[in-house]
């Protein structure tokens, strides 16, 4: 059974999760581990509070950049279109 480090598991994750959200077997195909694999190491992510995937300090930036003159109904389809909720909170405030 291979065994694969800790920055190989979350970069994977982070390609499941928002802001990418790539396709599980995609994914799977793209980095050669099972889906199924990649489902588990995706919960044990989110199950351990590591939600925000890829949304580093200059993904957050191009975020809020990139929303700033938008009306709330644009920034609402936009942060829909990537993943993003109200319950989130102020995680993900623009």
């Amino acid at each position: 059974m291979a065994r694969y480090g800790q920055a190989f598991k979350d970069r994977a994750v982070a390609r499941l999760l928002p802001p990418e959200s790539s396709d599980v077997h995609t994914v799977a195909q793209a980095v050669g581990v099972s889906a199924a694999t990649l489902e588990r190491w995706r919960a044990d992510a989110l199950a351990d509070g590591r939600k925000t995937g890829g949304w580093t300090a200059a993904v957050r930036l191009d975020a809020v950049v990139t929303t700033a003159s938008m009306s709330e109904e644009e920034k609402n389809a936009w942060c829909r279109a990537h993943g993003l909720y109200r319950k989130q909170g102020s995680e993900f405030t623009f």
